[in-house]
């Protein structure tokens, strides 16, 4: 299925299951696929809705655009109204794990409890945290932000590039598999696909912007990291303070993909 957005692009969008729903919301670089281990162990009980966020996946790309914080918000925001969704669980990581966060803000009435897992909600300047993966990744963001010389470094993006960045995100590599990671290449030569990936760590301080709002959530929240997650305890503790709660979850030996690395425990989270 398909839903058009405000700039009249398309987001690619499944729903699998029956029952109450819960939106799910995928990492930078990733798709809707990135749900479908937990999809298997929830769709009995829920309509689960995965989707791929603008310009990600087989999401179209608008090189007008402005992917910021705001955008992403408004889309998904969009999204919701649309399907008529109501009681909503929502559930991200990463930039998804802010999503949550900032559409419950605009539609309380909507949301009846989100899951922010590894929110991405500390970079200062581009790319910042998908930078302190490992050295393989800083070198490759640092070319990929230079003017001019960015657009030649991000059309280089190939397997072996992609793989190495986001072995910076795992506790086990192992957990990223080859066709999962074959699917994620599927999208390299889609139309704008280098506009939109500088695009969006262009403005990857917009979600650290956005944690101006976080006092004003006012449904029900559950905070998740992982161990090895690229967020440092400061950036942990400064984002549950902010959001006025007592702690955070931990997922042991777990890194910033904690959908595909640990299913089973976030199964276990999000059906309680």
């Amino acid at each position: 299925k398909t839903f058009k957005l405000r700039d009249n692009t398309l987001i690619r969008y499944e729903v699998i299951g029956k029952g109450p729903p819960i939106l799910l919301l995928h990492t930078f670089r990733n798709r809707l696929e990135y749900f479908y281990k937990i999809s298997e162990k929830l769709e009995q009980n829920h309509s689960l809705y995965l989707v791929d966020l603008p310009g990600f996946g087989d999401s179209t790309v608008n090189t007008k655009t402005i992917y910021d914080e705001e955008f992403f918000t408004n889309s998904i925001v969009d999204f919701i109204k649309y399907n008529k969704l109501k009681n909503l669980i929502i559930a991200g990581e990463s930039i998804g794990g802010v999503l949550p966060i900032t559409i419950s803000i605009k539609v309380p009435k909507l949301v009846k409890k989100i899951f922010l897992f590894n929110p991405y909600d500390y970079d200062s300047y581009f790319g910042e945290g998908i930078s302190r993966g490992n050295l393989f990744a800083r070198f490759i963001l640092f070319n990929i932000s230079l003017p001019f010389l960015g657009n030649f470094f991000s059309r280089l993006e190939n397997k072996f590039i992609l793989k190495n960045i986001m072995r910076g995100g795992f506790f086990d590599i192992n957990n990223l598999s080859n066709d999962y990671l074959n699917l994620l290449c599927s999208s390299i030569n889609k139309a704008g696909y280098s506009y939109h990936f500088r695009n969006v760590l262009k403005y990857s301080s917009s979600w650290s912007e956005a944690k101006k709002n976080y006092n004003k959530v006012s449904v029900p929240i559950k905070l998740v990291y992982g161990d090895r997650d690229w967020a440092n305890k400061i950036d942990k503790n400064t984002t549950k303070e902010l959001l006025g709660l007592k702690s955070y979850h931990t997922l042991k030996n777990c890194g910033h993909f904690s959908f595909l690395e640990k299913p089973n425990d976030i199964a276990k989270i999000l059906a309680k």
